[in-house]
């Protein structure tokens, strides 16, 4: 009963979603998901497609690291941190327990081969010894962990840990999980590790190599799929936040406190498989009828390039998708002087079912007015000339 009662309520509110007066496009139901919270959502967007108790705090096992990761990530293409620097594994890393690659006291890898084993390998020890590392020691970085939750608004969790293994004070939502999963997703170079389903390139400190395989069943077996963490304790159930692209449209599905290991996967596949069925991102960038440049009248310059002020991205119902249409409201000339950003139209989306979507164009450049002395200079070689 409860079982149904949730999917009855995420139907509700999927459809809820495409309301518009009138009338409304239905997406076909979405399929029952038996986690004990759910969420899917477009990446680009953040359009909600999907929500199943998302604002429940859960324990969230081993997707933890998924912060971990976006935390070096971001450090290194912020030229803070070297994928080539050396990071040290004390005691503590030996013994944290849980999935390790056996890290020794002493005993050093690059953050290179730490991303890899925290992505592909889950490493516990990995994940800590690379918090302590960037932090200066764990609790430092669990307090960076925390504010930069705080900064992506994910105002329901809690990292008590970089690495996810049980503790007090340390929670999160499905809907949070979304929200770090939709910016994780802008970091090509995470994802290049995240995608990674096994990897040898660890030394194992007996002349061998260590062998990771990544939990990510989907990046075998979901087309387009490419992260972005899975996670599991007692307590937690089976977790993952799943990441697939095709074409233009990348969704993050987010599975909390699955009952098993392929129910985590049944949940995560069939959310990400309804929602490429049914929505789409459009990206509306140079719409047609929108000028490149628009006349300007006693100006230091005889026209003045105009844009949109910022690239749009909207979600659609992929049967709607050639319904879409958008004008340009512009007048036909400006006069002097303009500023640079200055509002000089707006182009109108029309999206069915949906409000009108309407995005300001403006000037790229600034324009002086000319000076008396230059009017009549101009006007003097306008009638020589």
């Amino acid at each position: 009963m409860a079982r149904t009662r949730k999917s009855v309520i995420a139907m509700v509110l999927t459809t809820l979603l495409m309301l518009a007066g009138g009338t409304v496009w239905a997406a076909p139901a979405p399929p029952v998901v038996v986690a004990r919270a759910a969420e899917l959502v477009d990446a680009t967007t953040g359009q909600v497609l999907f929500a199943s108790h998302a604002q429940q705090e859960l324990p969230m096992a081993s997707v933890t690291k998924l912060m971990t990761l976006y935390i070096a990530i971001r450090a290194i293409t912020q030229h803070k941190l070297s994928l080539h620097a050396m990071v040290p594994a004390d005691v503590e890393a030996y013994h944290i327990g849980g999935s390790q690659i056996w890290l020794r006291p002493g005993e050093h890898l690059t953050v290179e081969q730490m991303l890899r084993a925290i992505a592909v390998g889950s490493a516990n020890d990995a994940a800590y010894a690379l918090g302590a590392y960037i932090g200066g020691s764990e609790p430092q970085f669990v307090a960076i962990m925390n504010q930069t939750a705080k900064e992506l608004g994910m105002h329901h969790t809690h990292f008590a840990n970089p690495h996810g293994l049980p503790a007090a004070d340390h929670y999160t939502t499905a809907h949070d999980l979304a929200l770090l999963g939709a910016a994780a997703v802008k970091f090509p170079l995470l994802l290049h590790y995240t995608s990674q389903w096994q990897d040898r390139s660890i030394r194992n400190g007996k002349g061998g190599h260590l062998w990771l395989i990544n939990q990510n069943r989907l990046l075998r077996t979901f087309v387009g799929a490419d992260g972005l963490k899975t996670g599991y304790t007692h307590s937690a159930g089976f977790c993952m936040v799943a990441s697939a692209h095709r074409d233009h449209t990348r969704l993050i599905a987010v599975i909390l406190g699955a009952p098993s290991s392929k129910l985590r996967f049944q949940d995560a596949s069939g959310l990400l498989t309804w929602g490429f069925q049914n929505y789409r991102t459009l990206f509306i960038d140079k719409p047609s009828g929108l000028p490149q440049v628009v006349p300007v009248y006693r100006g230091v310059a005889p026209e003045v390039r105009v844009a949109m002020s910022r690239p749009l991205a909207l979600t659609i119902p992929t049967e709607e998708t050639e319904r879409v249409t958008w004008r340009v409201e512009m007048a036909r000339h400006l006069v002097a002087p303009v500023k640079y950003h200055q509002t000089v139209g707006q182009v109108v989306i029309n999206v069915p079912h949906q409000r009108p979507v309407r995005i300001s164009v403006w000037a790229t450049q600034a324009i002086r007015r000319q000076r008396l002395g230059e009017v009549v200079w101009n006007y003097f070689w306008h009638i020589v000339g």
